[in-house]
């Protein structure tokens, strides 16, 4: 069944120039099903990942039970969204009805004894309450998943926003929305919301299971067997197969990082940039080529030569340090067959700035952030670096390009559990990975652009 759905899909997409039909089906836990069938609308510059898909919905209960016309379920974010398992979850049971997002933002719907009810519910933002949430934890910074719930009790209306310790930043992989809901944001309405009570942090919640993750909330839908395979594969199919355009980042060991692009057959001019359409880590040793997914290797879209210099900038985000290679925050495994995306170190990413006292040590040293990150790996011990270069040096952009500043210190951040937490950034004058002296694009472990 799988596959005979990821060769519809590809098919779709080939017989219609960019649009797929999805037919996703959810189990819920009391037996009903929510049957969900819409179109990719369109594939995005970029991101051929991403598209605006507005989904027809109904509720099939169980026992046979009448089918129940929910609407259009709106499921835009289909990058970080787009799989069976993160679609379903948006779909739950709770005192006997079913609920369910809408289609627009703090709309939300339910079916009770085969009855539809809409309701619109929209707390206002408080962007100071998530600024606390950061500072009150503990260990890591709180991060939303991207789903909410809406439940009438009694005479009040709640609204909470799953929260979990797993740093999201800006790239997110899968395992984020497995990681267990620590806290939830709730917010409460007495008067059917016209006005709303501030947003409080809460471990205490109404409407999600804290310690089960967003995918695993017991009272959550779930796939059925008629779903389709990963959009967000499938959406990838077409530029896979049509890709005319490679970028070769060699490293000094003479293995490379190989990028493939696809461009377009009605183009007239070379445009600056192509959809990333595969990676590949092809070892000098003749060991057989790993896989990477373009979703980690930090890169927007694949530079073509209209691009100028973008090309070398590209390969500079790829290297090799302790005979290790890594590409953006991505790094080959201690066994050697395949590569692993670490999250950023929340620290860094929350609430914005490094730490006070590193950011006065920067000041006071007259130094700033290089446009680069890399990390390595000693033993079972893993460190991450952001190069640091003079401020003077870092200002003086000629032309819209960087100069070339030399590397004075790093800041460094470590992590003992592969990743899943991180010491305190530490400003040193010792690197892992990068040879003081010499500027970012000169860095003996760093690749370089490899031209055809």
């Amino acid at each position: 069944m799988k596959t005979s759905l990821v060769t519809a899909l590809v098919l779709a997409l080939h017989a219609r120039s960019g649009f797929a039909q999805d037919r996703l089906e959810c189990l819920l836990p009391q037996g009903g099903r929510i049957v969900m069938e819409g179109a990719c609308a369109a594939l995005y510059g970029n991101h051929p990942d991403i598209c605006d898909t507005r989904y027809a919905t109904r509720y099939l209960g169980p026992n046979g039970a009448a089918p129940v016309e929910l609407g259009i379920t709106s499921m835009r974010r289909t990058r970080d969204s787009g799989t069976p398992a993160q679609m379903c979850a948006n779909f739950y049971v709770r005192d006997g009805a079913v609920h369910a997002v809408g289609a627009e933002y703090g709309q939300y719907r339910q079916v009770a004894s085969g009855q539809l009810a809409s309701v619109e519910a929209k707390p206002h933002y408080d962007k100071d309450v998530e600024n606390q949430a950061n500072r009150a934890s503990a260990r890591r910074a709180l991060s939303h998943p991207g789903y909410t719930r809406m439940a009438v009790q009694g005479s009040t209306w709640v609204v909470e926003e799953g929260l979990t310790r797993w740093h999201w930043g800006y790239y997110a992989d899968a395992d984020f929305y497995r990681q267990p809901l620590s806290h939830v944001s709730q917010t409460l309405s007495t008067d059917q919301g016209t006005s709303w009570s501030a947003p409080r942090i809460t471990s205490e919640s109404r409407l999600f299971t804290i310690g089960a993750s967003a995918l695993d909330q017991p009272d959550a839908a779930r796939p059925g067997a008629a779903s389709i395979a990963d959009n967000v594969q499938g959406r990838r199919a077409l530029p896979a197969q049509s890709k005319q355009l490679v970028l070769r980042c060699r490293l000094p060991d003479q293995s490379e990082f190989v990028l493939s692009g696809m461009l377009s057959d009605d183009e007239h001019e070379l445009p600056p940039f192509v959809p990333l359409a595969s990676i590949t880590y092809v070892d000098a040793r003749g060991r057989a080529p790993i896989g990477v997914d373009p979703d980690l290797a930090l890169l927007m879209g694949l530079p073509t030569a209209a691009a100028g210099p973008a090309q070398d900038q590209v390969c500079n985000g790829a290297g090799l340090a302790n005979s290790i290679p890594y590409i953006g925050i991505t790094m080959l495994d201690q066994d050697g067959k395949r590569f692993t995306r670490f999250s950023y170190p929340d620290k860094i990413w929350f609430p914005g700035d490094p730490p006070r006292q590193v950011m006065q040590l920067l000041m006071r040293q007259h130094l700033t952030y290089g446009i680069k990150v890399a990390l390595t790996r000693r033993g079972k011990l893993i460190g991450l670096e952001y190069p640091l270069v003079p401020q003077a040096c870092a200002s003086d952009a000629r032309d819209g390009k960087p100069p070339p500043c030399p590397v004075s210190a790093v800041l460094r951040s470590e992590s003992r559990d592969k990743g899943m937490s991180w010491s305190d950034l530490e400003f040193s004058t010792t690197s892992w990975i990068f040879a003081p002296g010499k500027s970012i694009d000169q860095q003996p472990g760093g690749a370089t652009f490899k031209k055809e």
